[in-house]
């Protein structure tokens, strides 16, 4: 009997992995590494095509290129060519130049760094982390627009700056051997889903804040002008 509930929970484990590869999320992330290394591709074309319109020039115009010549120019048509390819890509951002981040960059920052993280976290997590991110990129433009000295920004920053990135590095200081285990009633992988369930809920509950908030200005901003114009145009 216990052979067979752990063949389910291993068996629920693989499911819980390949819908988490297939996530809308891990799809738009694949989408974006395969539009970078197109976006790699057209340049290194076009360096290696100016390579060789340079070659062009100088052979025609200055002086003949030689077999020599011809050799440096091929070898530096693949310099700039494996050069631009390889070319790293940008490093992922830290929790500490999160939390140094301007208010408009935060939620992109933030995204792009749970994003990192995410295939050191159990399938559930991933799945959880997945939605923050959808969450922090639709909040992007609404906190662009804020002003950090709000109460609704600071905590915003207090939650996704400091207390998130705590609570994902706090959980990979375990080690893997012990995050499925029992304590107190919990485990690690479980106290981890938990917590993210918290972030969730709470950037919705910020997000509808600053919405709410933009609404009442703007039947303020109606209701200012209503009373302007169309007040005067009802005096005689």
């Amino acid at each position: 009997m216990a052979d067979s509930r752990a063949t389910i929970d291993r068996a629920e484990e693989v499911l819980d992995r390949i819908r988490a590869r297939t996530s809308p999320r891990q799809i738009k992330a694949h989408r974006r590494r395969v539009a970078g290394f197109f976006r790699r591709l057209k340049y290194a074309f076009f360096a290696v095509l100016g390579v060789a319109l340079a070659g062009g020039l100088i052979g025609t115009f200055l002086t003949p290129l030689g077999i020599m010549g011809f050799f440096l120019m091929l070898v530096v048509m693949a310099i700039a060519f494996f050069g631009i390819m390889g070319w790293p890509q940008p490093a992922e951002p830290t929790p500490q130049q999160i939390a140094k981040s301007e208010l408009p960059l935060l939620p992109a920052q933030t995204e792009r760094w749970l994003e990192a993280q995410r295939p050191a976290l159990p399938a559930p997590a991933q799945r959880l982390a997945d939605e923050i991110g959808i969450k922090l990129e639709a909040l992007g433009p609404q906190f662009a627009q804020l002003d950090p000295h709000t109460p609704t920004a600071f905590e915003f920053r207090k939650l996704v700056a400091d207390e998130l990135p705590e609570l994902v590095e706090g959980y990979k200081r375990v080690p893997e051997a012990m995050r499925r285990a029992d304590r107190h009633g919990s485990s690690p992988d479980r106290q981890l889903v938990d917590g993210l369930k918290v972030v969730d809920d709470e950037l919705r509950r910020l997000g509808e804040q600053v919405v709410s908030s933009d609404l009442d200005k703007l039947a303020t901003q109606g209701r200012y002008l209503e009373l302007k114009y169309r007040g005067a145009d009802e005096q005689p």
